[in-house]
């Protein structure tokens, strides 16, 4: 985290995967047999148990980071306004090393070890990521929710997801290609493969979310990039009783790829929902931009 483009890379991620990773899931033990309901009314019962704030804060968040080239930790806070702002900051040693500030319209950084500034839109997290993303979805993620990748219609993001139970979980499975979706239930992998192949440009990634039977609280959502050959997954474990509710305590991330596998154990504690926070985000007036 030397140079300034770990830096960056590190800042922007922590927040985006928050909702994207994996890690080892603690085991639901329950006599009571799962029944399947409709991804319909999943959707609703995941809705209403999410979790609910006008203001939060996290004010400690241990993280560490690894790849094949790195390892690396470092400590975080996060304090969130509702609908409004979203205020990360990064630190080691009790050392700032940036800030990351999201609205509903803007991306802002600052870079305290490289003195340089960032000031974008979503179209350049988009970009990073290779995914349509906006503030809406950051939020979804921070409040525990359930959310839909990629569609431009708020109204209608769950229309093309289905609903079965796994693994003692209730699991909402997006299929955003119904010729793909009836060829997969017949299970002819050749045929899958030919189509995959005939598809355009915009890759075919099927979403899973799991749901705890119980409190239907999200356990794990996982991105499959079926035509790129990567894949996201994200455990959220531990949940701890913050005022009436339940908020992750740990949150484990992996992302694997023909290239490399990357992945952030994250541990979240001092949980706050006081009104009175502030959000302090200035840019020095030396800084650069970046480019």
């Amino acid at each position: 985290m030397k140079t300034r483009s770990q830096l960056e890379k590190l800042s922007l991620i922590f927040v985006l995967l928050l909702a994207f990773a994996s890690c080892k899931t603690t085991k639901i033990v329950t006599t009571e047999k799962v029944r399947p309901i409709s991804a319909n009314r999943l959707i609703k019962k995941i809705e209403e148990n999410a979790f609910d704030y006008d203001m939060l804060a996290i004010k400690r968040i241990a993280c560490h980071y690894e790849s094949p080239d790195e390892k690396t930790s470092f400590r975080a806070n996060l304090k969130s306004e509702k609908d409004k702002q979203i205020l990360l900051t990064l630190s080691k040693i009790n050392v700032p090393l940036a800030r990351l500030y999201l609205t509903p319209d803007s991306v802002k950084m600052v870079n305290y070890l490289n003195k340089s500034y960032l000031k974008e839109d979503y179209q350049y997290l988009s970009k990073f990521v290779n995914t349509n993303l906006d503030f809406e979805m950051v939020q979804a993620v921070i409040s525990n929710e359930a959310f839909s990748y990629r569609d431009d219609e708020r109204d209608n993001e769950f229309k093309e997801f289905v609903s079965y139970v796994d693994s003692g979980m209730y699991v909402l499975q997006s299929f955003k290609n119904r010729k793909l979706y009836k060829i997969m239930q017949k299970g002819k992998e050749e045929k899958i493969d030919r189509y995959l192949k005939k598809l355009d440009e915009d890759a075919f990634i099927v979403q899973h979310i799991y749901a705890d039977p119980k409190t239907f609280k999200i356990r794990k959502i996982i991105l499959d990039d079926q035509t790129n050959n990567r894949k996201v997954t994200v455990n959220f474990s531990d949940f701890t009783q913050v005022g009436r509710q339940l908020y992750p305590g740990n949150i484990d991330i992996s992302f694997t790829s023909l290239e490399k596998d990357l992945s952030m154990k994250i541990k979240l504690s001092k949980f706050s929902t006081e009104k009175d926070q502030s959000f302090n985000f200035n840019i020095p007036g030396k800084y650069d931009r970046m480019q």
